[in-house]
């Protein structure tokens, strides 16, 4: 087993970890979006509108993109599992930018896997998370981003290349949703939060 095969089967690992072991709930997570009965109050804000869709507009836009990506996200670990198939999954590869990919991985797991374990000690304690969080509003989701570029350069195209704006856009609007619910519940707070650290990475024009 190589290197890179190694790698991906632990960073895999982690995210397992990650997800059973220290899960983060999500209000605008699939689950809760698609089993949130329709409220004949008016909604408040972007969360509770998407959560009053009918059943239909919530399988188009929630379920059926979340679905993809997840399907997407498992063909880099069946084609290390079972190599035949990696051929098949990723016939367009370039040996070139493996390491580069490779560092992509390894970094977007680490930072992910620490902001889920300072964001759990900040709830654990009821303080406000510090540590990457002062950096950026959503370190994890940064974290994640790098893995699947990293799997991207890795493994090469065309599937996980083409999926790839699907994802951001719909782990996007998920982030929006949440914090447009962070606003409602903590106003003035949330929003110097907003004003001070950008929502990805501190660059201009990702704020």
């Amino acid at each position: 087993m190589s290197f890179t095969d190694i790698t991906i089967l632990l960073a895999y690992g982690t995210l397992v970890i990650e997800l059973t072991v220290f899960p983060i709930p999500s209000e605008a997570s699939t689950l809760n979006l698609l089993r949130h009965d329709h409220q004949e109050k008016p909604s408040t804000d972007a969360l509770s509108r998407a959560r009053d869709r009918s059943r239909v507009s919530k399988l188009l836009r929630f379920f059926l993109p979340t679905s993809v990506g997840v399907c997407l996200f498992a063909l880099p670990l069946l084609a290390t599992l079972w190599p035949q198939l990696r051929t098949a999954f990723f016939p367009i590869g370039f040996n070139e930018v493996t390491n580069l990919g490779l560092a992509f991985i390894i970094a977007g797991r680490l930072l992910t896997f620490s902001s889920v374990l300072q964001l759990r000690s900040a709830k654990r304690r009821k303080r406000i998370p510090n540590g990457l969080f002062i950096y950026s509003r959503n370190p994890g989701l940064v974290g994640m981003f790098s893995f699947y570029i990293g799997l991207c350069l890795t493994l090469g195209g065309p599937w996980l290349w083409l999926g790839l704006p699907l994802y951001l856009m719909n782990m996007h609007h998920r982030v929006c949703l949440e914090e447009a619910q962070l606003t409602a519940t903590h106003g003035g707070s949330w929003r110097n939060y907003q004003q001070r650290v950008a929502r990805y990475l501190p660059i201009p024009g990702l704020k």
